[in-house]
């Protein structure tokens, strides 16, 4: 039978469990909700072509891939569905990227709403959910106050050595902190030439990275369920946790990648040990559903040529630096912190952090892109884990040292923080005109005189209003990210300056394009060799603004 408590104790107990119930499941998160929302509504909508008198605006790490994926929304809003097998800026090449966030967008712009809403609302929702669940993560590895360490810990990432530089660079300004403190001129968790490469998760991630965030909140759904079964749960946690990671390939490949890895090592760390048959009938519950839903969605986002995709390298980005004094000067403190959060960390959650520290000591082996500093995208989650384990051992040092303890992970958490804060308050001041009115009325004329299928040759910069805008397909974009998803453009890239420049293989070569428009920019017209007589006397022109004129091929 079970005990019979007095009254008054049962009553006493069960107002206490309401009261911390209510703070740690319903005002945190709610005040996360509102203190997120806050930050990240306002950095969105400054940095997502926000209309200004001279156009649409954009500034700081956002200015070069939200490019990228304009190009994607506004051609999937233009030509529908069956656009998703291309990719916009290199036509007759397969679309080899994570493109469900863009296609969300793309419905909604379809919907009504405007090209920053549709950027705006499904970024904010996503990543206020990844917060939310971050939180109830720790907690369920920490069922303390110390949980609400984690989101600030993650996002606010950065390392003191920035700080460093900064002093210098404020010593060296001759101008007041205040002044200093205004237009710092760099990203101190993101100095490449001292080769700081492990930046800030706002800056470089959150904002500029669309995939990254909603990967982020559907990640951490099968985090949490691998977590719930390692921690004593049921197998159905391992199913969960297979169905949240299968749905993952066409919404953030690097992610999927990164947790399938720490899966399998959650895996082999398990068959260690007895009864290795009920091990494996567990883990079937998992590897199901991601081989039935997963695998064909790898196999539609694999690119083609994978030749430059895997490559050894040892140590990340730490070039001709020892691995040891780069990850020194990329996580400092965290290192140290880190270390002592896994010495407090109990067994369980040890053995669950270790298959995510394999993820981080993969990352660092084996590059799984052309552009190496993708590899961040899988180390992230070795530093969310981590981030949960300080957690861990802030509540140890509240426990066994009172407020000395408190003190002590307030400093900690600050040291941890600090150069991730000055990197975010940085965006906040950086403001640029990316498309101007001009590009606006040739996008707007485009959309409503040309056929939605039409190709255009244009030049390649990455802002360019004909794909991001106007939601046409291009000859060829810009090169730096055809170089990221492996394709070779420099035979394509030839043939372009031959049709600029009107040589005798340009209408054989407008034939093979199947171009319909060609546009002559005045600023681009010395890089691309433009033959501004020849081609005006061959095309007629259909449209004319201050820097473009528009010819008709056919």
């Amino acid at each position: 039978m079970w005990p019979i408590m007095p009254a008054t104790e049962a009553t006493s107990t069960t107002k206490a469990d309401l009261r911390t119930c209510s703070w740690q499941s319903v005002l945190a998160p709610a005040g996360f909700l509102v203190c997120f929302g806050i930050l990240f509504y306002s950095l969105l909508a400054s940095h997502m072509v926000q209309p200004g008198p001279a156009g649409l605006y954009s500034g700081g790490s956002t200015w070069g891939d939200l490019a990228w994926h304009l190009s994607m929304i506004s051609n999937f809003a233009q030509r529908g569905v069956g656009a998703v097998r291309e990719n916009p800026i290199f036509p007759g090449a397969k679309l080899s990227y994570p493109l469900l966030p863009d296609l969300l967008s793309a419905w909604l712009l379809k919907q009504g709403l405007s090209l920053q809403g549709s950027l705006i609302w499904p970024t904010l929702f996503a990543i206020l959910a990844a917060i939310i669940e971050m939180y109830f993560l720790a907690r369920s590895v920490e069922d303390s106050y110390e949980a609400l360490w984690v989101p600030f810990l993650f996002l606010f990432n950065g390392t003191l050595a920035g700080m460093l530089y900064l002093w210098q660079d404020y010593h060296a300004s001759q101008l007041s902190f205040l002044e200093f403190a205004a237009h710092p001129p760099h990203d101190y968790a993101h100095l490449i030439d001292h080769n700081i490469q492990f930046s800030n998760v706002i800056s470089d991630y959150v904002l500029p990275q669309r995939a990254m965030v909603f990967g982020l909140a559907l990640g951490l759904v099968a985090v949490r369920q691998l977590w719930n079964y390692w921690n004593g749960g049921k197998r159905a946690h391992l199913f969960y946790a297979g169905l949240a990671l299968s749905l993952m390939p066409l919404v953030h490949f690097h992610s999927f990648v990164a947790l399938a890895l720490a899966a399998g090592t959650l895996f082999v760390i398990e068959i260690t040990q007895p009864e290795r048959k009920q091990t494996i009938l567990n883990w079937l519950w998992f590897a199901v559903p991601v081989l039935l839903l997963a695998l064909p969605q790898v196999v539609w986002i694999a690119p083609a040529h994978s030749h430059s995709f895997f490559r050894l390298q040892l140590g990340w980005m730490a070039g001709k630096e020892s691995a040891i004094w780069f990850w020194l000067k990329n996580l400092s403190p965290h290192l140290f912190v880190f270390a002592a959060a896994w010495h407090f960390s109990p067994p369980r959650f040890k053995r669950f952090w270790a298959a995510f520290l394999m993820v981080f000591l993969i990352s660092n082996i084996l590059i799984f892109q052309p552009h190496d500093f993708d590899n961040m995208k899988l180390m992230l989650w070795s530093f969310l884990i981590s981030c949960v384990g300080c957690a861990v051992l802030f509540a140890v040092l509240r426990q066994r040292y009172g407020w000395k303890g408190i003190v002590a992970s307030l400093l900690l958490g600050a040291s941890l923080s600090l150069t991730g804060a000055f990197s975010v308050y940085r965006e906040f001041h950086l403001h640029w005109l990316m498309f101007s009115n001009d590009d606006i009325a040739l996008a707007n004329y485009v959309r409503q005189h040309t056929p939605a299928d039409a190709i255009f040759l244009t030049s390649d910069k990455h802002n360019h209003p004909i794909p991001c805008l106007a939601g046409r397909r291009i000859i060829m974009g810009y090169r730096g990210w055809l170089w990221t998803h492996g394709i070779d453009y420099h035979s394509r890239e030839s043939d372009i300056f031959q049709m600029y420049s009107g040589s005798a293989q340009m209408p054989e070569l407008m034939r093979k394009y199947d171009v319909s428009y060609v546009l002559l920019e005045f600023d681009k017209w010395r890089d691309f060799h433009e033959n501004l007589g020849l081609l005006l006397q061959n095309y007629p022109t259909v449209y004319q603004g201050s820097n473009y004129i528009l010819l008709q091929v056919k």
